[in-house]
């Protein structure tokens, strides 16, 4: 019989985030132009070459 520890799937990594990893691409939700996601700067710190706006993963 199970006692309820390891019974469950965690969803986000440290601090609850997505953890979506280095890889992927940043896309601006404005314009939709798309960079490489840079390992260590976060999507939404970048703004977009194009029209200025925040970038999203």
């Amino acid at each position: 019989m199970a006692n309820g520890r390891g019974m469950g799937r965690q969803t986000g990594g440290r601090m609850g985030g997505k953890g979506l990893g280095p890889s992927g691409e940043c896309v601006c939700p404005g314009c939709g132009y798309r960079m490489p996601h840079a390992r260590g700067s976060p999507c939404y710190s970048q703004k977009c070459p194009k029209c200025g706006a925040n970038m999203t993963r």
